[in-house]
C-alpha cells in the first residue's frame, strides 16, 4: 500500500471521505438485489456457430481510476437514467474480468421508482464486429484492450433491453474481501447450516464450504465464500439474502467510523478505487443518492427476466459443453424481452 505522510493525510482525508461516503451510499442503495457478489466458474470461450471452431480468447487491457470518468450527459431530474451495473470476481480468481452479475437499472425521477433487471450470464450474443458468439459474461474481458472496455457489454446490453445505457459501474469481488479484513472481520449470523460441495476451487474445481448456523466471526475470505455459495437449499434465493445481509453490516460498519479514523478511511478508499469502475462523477453520484436514497420498498422493482422468454440448451465451448441461455425467439431475437421490459417500466 501506499504510504502517506501526516501533512498527506490531513489535505487528502476530507475529500476522500467524501468520495467514500456518496459511493457507498449509492451502492448500498441499489444492493438490494446483491448486484456485486457472485460466482464464477468458467472459462473464456468464444464459438464460431458456423463451423463449430473455437476461437482463441483474448484479455487484458489498461485499468481506469474509479473516479477518473465523468458522463457527458447533462443531469435531467424529470429524465429517467439508466444504469449498467456489473460484478466480476477481479484478480486473484480464475475468471477474473466475467462479469457473472449483470443487472440494468433504471430510476425515474418524476414516477419515483426504481427498476432493476437481472440479465442471465448464460445469455448466448454475438461479439460486436465478429462472427463468433459467447456467453454476455465475457464480453466485457473480451474488451479489455479496447479504448473503451465497457463498449461492447454495454451496446448489447441496450439491444436486448432496448434502454440506452447512460452510467455504467464495475465491482471486484475483491472488493468486499478487502473491506471487511480493513475492519478484521464481522460478526454473521447465519440462518442455518450451509454445505456446499461444489463451491468453486483451484483450477476450475470443486471444494467444500461448510458452516454452522450462529454468529460466526468470519475474515474476508469467509465472507466471500457466505455470499457466493449457492447450493444451500434456497439457491440464489438465499445467496441473495445473504448477500444483502453483509452489505448492510459492512455499511453500519462504515457509517460507524469517527472523522479520526482517517487510517481506515484511506484503506477503504484503497480498497474501493482499486476494485470499482464507473463513469460517474462525484457529484453525479451524490446527486443520484439523494435521488434514491428514501425510495420506499415498493417503489424498488425487482426484475428477472421470465423463463417464458428464453430456454437453455448445451454448446461446445473450447472442447468443453456449457450451458447457454437464448430467447425462445431465436438467438439475438430480443424483441419479447424489450417488450416485456418495456411493459414493466411504464
Amino acid at each position: 500500500m501506499q504510504e502517506y505522510s501526516d501533512n498527506q493525510k490531513k489535505s487528502s482525508a476530507k475529500p476522500k471521505i467524501a468520495k467514500i461516503a456518496f459511493f457507498l451510499a449509492f451502492i448500498a442503495a441499489l444492493s438490494g438485489t446483491g448486484f456485486f457478489i457472485l460466482r464464477n466458474r468458467e472459462q473464456l470461450a468464444w464459438i464460431d456457430l458456423k463451423d463449430g471452431n473455437p476461437a482463441s480468447a483474448f484479455s487484458g487491457g489498461n485499468k481506469k481510476n474509479l473516479f477518473g470518468g465523468i458522463s457527458n450527459q447533462e443531469k435531467n431530474t424529470k429524465s429517467p437514467v439508466n444504469f449498467l451495473i456489473l460484478g466480476a470476481a477481479g484478480p486473484g480468481y480464475e475468471g477474473s474480468d466475467l462479469t457473472d452479475t449483470i443487472l440494468v437499472a433504471r430510476f425515474d425521477p418524476a414516477a419515483e421508482k426504481l427498476f432493476l433487471f437481472s440479465l442471465p450470464r448464460d445469455l448466448l450474443v454475438s461479439i460486436p464486429g465478429s462472427k463468433n458468439f459467447t456467453k454476455i459474461n465475457a464480453l466485457y474481458a473480451y474488451a479489455k484492450d479496447n479504448k473503451d472496455e465497457f463498449e461492447w457489454i454495454r451496446q448489447k446490453t441496450q439491444e436486448i433491453t432496448g434502454l440506452q445505457i447512460h452510467h455504467h459501474i464495475l465491482v471486484n469481488l475483491t472488493a468486499v474481501k478487502e473491506l471487511v479484513d480493513i475492519f478484521g472481520g464481522l460478526n454473521i449470523q447465519v440462518k442455518e447450516d450451509i454445505v456446499d460441495t461444489q463451491f468453486p476451487g483451484p483450477n476450475f474445481n470443486y471444494q467444500t464450504f461448510e458452516i454452522k448456523s450462529g454468529w460466526r466471526f468470519m475474515d474476508g475470505e469467509t465472507v466471500l465464500k457466505y455470499v457466493r455459495s449457492r447450493h444451500s437449499e434456497g439457491g440464489d434465493f438465499d445467496r441473495v439474502a445473504r448477500q444483502q445481509q453483509v452489505i448492510q453490516t459492512l455499511k453500519q460498519k462504515i457509517l460507524g467510523l469517527h472523522f479520526w479514523n482517517i487510517e481506515e478511511y484511506i484503506d477503504i478508499y484503497d480498497a474501493i478505487s482499486k476494485n470499482i469502475k464507473t463513469n460517474m462523477g462525484i457529484w453525479e453520484i451524490k446527486d443520484y443518492w439523494e435521488d434514491i436514497k428514501d425510495l420506499p420498498g415498493e417503489d424498488i422493482i425487482k426484475n428477472e427476466i421470465s423463463r417464458n422468454l428464453v430456454t437453455t440448451g448445451q454448446l461446445n465451448f473450447s472442447g468443453s459443453m456449457a450451458s447457454v441461455i437464448i430467447p425462445k425467439m431465436g438467438i439475438e431475437k430480443y424483441d419479447e424481452i424489450e417488450e416485456y421490459i418495456a411493459n414493466t417500466i411504464q
